[in-house]
């Protein structure tokens, strides 16, 4: 799922089967054949199997979450990483979005970067033959491909599922790194310049070209945070403004300062 290009995305390895496995080992060490027969409830079809292998692989060679010990598995992480959906989503996005050379990675950097334009495209398939077309380095992408993607982006926060489509909201994601990162730089409830945040943020989210403007997925989650209270963006006069994607009738299309509350640490 997040191996070097070309090595592609499956569908299989889900986040929560991914989950499950790690905390099946966290309990007990176990072989592979034991890990997939609890799973399976000691049913042996082979698509099942199959998506267990691949999510045992997974977590065993991509997110280093377990590790072989002779010849069981066992978990290789602090228990507390597995125990909450929240920990193990930040885990994961400290390890894949630094990975730049994966297709993962690529793809989702891809998609960030077409904005309202993905809206077009209209279906999974759409989207995995427009970018095999433009990104030299991602001609073997397929659907099948991006539909494992989606479960994954979903999860970690890059936007919402909808139908046939992902919606480019990065409010999760933008949440996990200001309760992770942000007071290695700033303090929460001080108000800090546009300019300033943006470059540090940039140093958070690869996956991200920033450019002039803010790309959708980027501003939606700013104005989702805003609008919920946990960030504050504000406009002063004598400051040049960072700007936000624009959308027809949203009040905020730029800001010039920032303040993250200290609720988002909770």
């Amino acid at each position: 799922m997040f191996k070097v290009n070309p090595d592609g995305m499956r569908m299989e390895p889900t986040p929560e089967r991914v989950l499950s496995v790690c905390r099946l080992v966290s309990h007990k060490s176990m072989s592979r054949d034991e890990v997939r027969q609890c799973m399976t409830l000691g049913i042996n079809d082979e698509k099942e199997l199959d998506q267990i292998n691949k999510s045992i692989n997974v977590a065993l060679e991509e997110l280093a979450l377990i590790k072989a010990d002779a010849d069981n598995l066992v978990l290789a992480v602090d228990p507390s990483i597995i125990a909450s959906s929240k920990a193990f989503r930040r885990y994961v996005s400290a390890r894949v979005f630094s990975a730049k050379d994966t297709t993962f990675h690529m793809f989702t950097k891809w998609l960030i970067a077409q904005n309202e334009r993905i809206f077009a495209l209209k279906s999974w398939e759409g989207m995995a033959k427009t970018c095999a077309s433009e990104v030299k380095e991602l001609a073997a992408l397929n659907e099948n491909a991006v539909l494992g993607w989606r479960f994954w982006a979903a999860f970690l926060g890059l936007g919402y599922l909808s139908g046939t489509m992902i919606i480019p909201n990065m409010k999760l994601r933008l949440e996990d790194i200001l309760a992770t990162t942000y007071t290695e730089k700033f303090k929460y409830n001080e108000t800090v310049l546009a300019q300033d945040f943006i470059l540090w943020l940039s140093t958070k989210i690869p996956e991200v070209e920033i450019g002039s403007n803010l790309p959708l997925a980027l501003s939606a989650g700013l104005r989702t945070l805003h609008e919920i209270g946990l960030i504050k963006l504000e406009t002063w006069s004598d400051s040049t403004p960072i700007m936000l994607y624009y959308v027809d009738g949203d009040p905020i299309n730029g800001f010039t300062h920032i303040s993250v509350k200290e609720a988002m640490d909770s």
